[in-house]
């Protein structure tokens, strides 16, 4: 997709979790999926977007919220769309939480605005990020694992990777090659609501998802354990 991507001046950025900048995340998605939970998702072209596969097994019905900061009040820029029509990727496997990915085809094509807008997705086989680099996953999830309802604003943290052989002294079979890991240490990483959402690599002054958000660990988010991501770039 030609000018994905657009990279968002942000100084207010700061490691540790905070209110995005308003509109800095323009691809991200609030999906609320049959009237019962809530995922994130990133706009890919004018007709698809991409999350996680636990997000979208099973649904009946997808209402896509795009160009919002605010998913509690309506915004001139949000537009909604409603899809019935999802694919989940023919090898997820529940149990692991591996190849945890899925597409929601809209039900009908979307206007890029400046607030909406697709990001930009790494060629196939893409050389994964070495442990350090730094990302940004951004989300309505809580805050806390003391929340019990998802934020009203996007949020956002940025975060180092973490090595995959790391990763999978922790969470064994479930780490593979599809699998890119953060590092958590303070509680800086992904929560409930966060699942389906971008993790995201500049580079060169253009934004990347590198992954889509997958799990954490059943011991809470504040803990320093890693969170896991399906690798976009080996799909």
């Amino acid at each position: 997709v030609e000018n994905c991507g657009p990279v968002i001046e942000n100084p207010a950025r700061i490691v540790g979790g905070n209110e995005a900048v308003p509109h800095s995340y323009p691809w991200m998605a609030a999906i609320f999926i049959d009237d019962a939970w809530f995922c994130g998702g990133s706009i890919i072209s004018e007709e698809w977007i991409l999350t996680a596969a636990h997000c979208m097994d099973g649904a009946r019905t997808a209402e896509v919220v795009l160009g919002a900061q605010n998913i509690d009040k309506y915004e001139a820029s949000q537009v909604t769309v409603y899809s019935t029509d999802f694919t989940v990727h023919e090898y997820y496997n529940p149990s692991l939480i591996t190849d945890d990915l899925a597409l929601i085809h809209l039900s009908e094509p979307i206007t890029f605005t400046t607030e909406i807008q697709p990001v930009c997705m790494p060629a196939y086989s893409t050389p994964g990020l070495e442990a350090g680099e730094l990302v940004n996953p951004s989300g309505w999830g809580t805050t806390s694992d003391n929340d019990f309802y998802i934020t009203d604003v996007l949020s956002e943290v940025i975060v180092p990777i973490m090595s995959n052989a790391e990763c999978k002294s922790i969470y064994g079979v479930s780490v593979t090659d599809n699998t890119v890991c953060i590092d958590t240490t303070g509680g800086k990483g992904i929560c409930a609501g966060d699942a389906g959402g971008a993790l995201e690599y500049v580079e060169n002054g253009i934004s990347y998802i590198r992954g889509i958000s997958s799990y954490g660990s059943s011991a809470g988010c504040e803990t320093g354990y890693p969170n896991g991501f399906s690798r976009v770039s080996n799909y």
